[in-house]
């Protein structure tokens, strides 16, 4: 007889999450996906060997956002890594910075950075002295 909280393969809603949040955090170290402008929640499933349902409940419940703001988020680490590479900012726009991480364009990349840091690319990159 199947428990109320059981899933599929008879895990637990819990140790389903844990097990796909593994794998995700092992697929953004191996493939570096938040990279691509076009990734998408259905190939991110696809490669975590679940659904859409699963893979968003699961993004939503562990990291707590949204899957396009997980993939930002990711984006955003990957920006400050090169913030921190030295030169980079000094040889780099921020359009080429956006670029860099996977953002579509320079506005969702200003935007996502605002809402993390308070403050915009630009002013971050004047305050640091770098040429921007």
């Amino acid at each position: 007889m199947k428990r109320p909280n059981s899933l599929p393969f008879g895990l637990e809603k819990e140790e389903l999450n844990r097990r796909l949040e593994q794998r995700l955090d092992d697929l953004a170290k191996k493939t570096k996906f938040y990279l691509r402008k076009d990734v998408s929640l259905k190939e991110i499933a696809a490669a975590l060997v679940t659904n859409r349902t699963y893979a968003s409940r699961m993004i939503n419940e562990v990291k707590g956002c949204k899957f396009n703001e997980y993939v930002n988020m990711l984006r955003l680490e990957r920006a400050d890594e090169l913030f921190h590479t030295p030169d980079y900012m000094n040889t780099h726009s921020i359009r080429d910075l956006a670029e860099a991480c996977g953002f579509a364009s320079v506005s969702t990349f200003r935007r996502a950075f605002a809402k993390k840091y308070d403050r915009t690319p630009l002013n971050y990159v004047k305050r640091n002295g770098f040429k921007g």
